[in-house]
């Protein structure tokens, strides 16, 4: 049963990485501002939540640095991705308004953020501050849920928002 789920958590980071990046590139954009260098923004800190609330040790690879289209930026470091400006605000709330049914609302965030459950094996938080935007992408544990980790998104999010206004 756990070689079931672990199988089909790996097939649907797969399927992301091979559907999702394409088309964040593809509509890469931002109104405003310099390019931001996703790894700079996604500090040991951040990372350290998500890992104490995997219950994980931080990944000692360190952050893997992407680019995403011309302006955009990844951040890869272990079990959070970061993206800062996948697409301008205005593709964001296309995106949200043609798929956001499950798309949950969340105040206090930027000027617009809305967290996208995966099946609890993945959560997305995806947030407008000004002319940027940005996403955090946190995997979730086996047995976990995205529920349970929403508070330690939320708070990565927050140590994001500052550093782009």
């Amino acid at each position: 049963m756990l070689d079931s789920i672990i199988f089909r958590r790996h097939v649907l980071i797969s399927v992301l990485s091979i559907v999702v990046v394409p088309n964040l590139i593809a509509f890469q954009g931002r109104a405003s501002g310099a390019a931001a260098k996703a790894c700079a923004l996604l500090t040991r800190q951040l990372v350290e939540k998500v890992s104490a609330a995997s219950k994980k040790p931080v990944d000692a690879a360190g952050p893997h640095e992407l680019s995403l289209g011309a302006n955009g930026t990844a951040c890869e470091w272990g079990d959070v991705i970061l993206q800062v400006d996948p697409w301008p605000p205005a593709r964001l709330e296309a995106m949200r308004q043609s798929t956001g049914k499950d798309w949950e609302v969340i105040k206090g965030i930027g000027d617009a953020a809305y967290l996208h459950n995966i099946r609890d094996v993945m959560a997305e938080l995806f947030v407008r501050v000004g002319g940027r935007t940005f996403a955090v992408l946190v995997n979730i544990p086996v047995g976990s849920t995205t529920a349970a980790f929403k508070p330690t998104i939320i708070e990565v999010a927050n140590g994001i928002v500052p550093k782009l206004r």
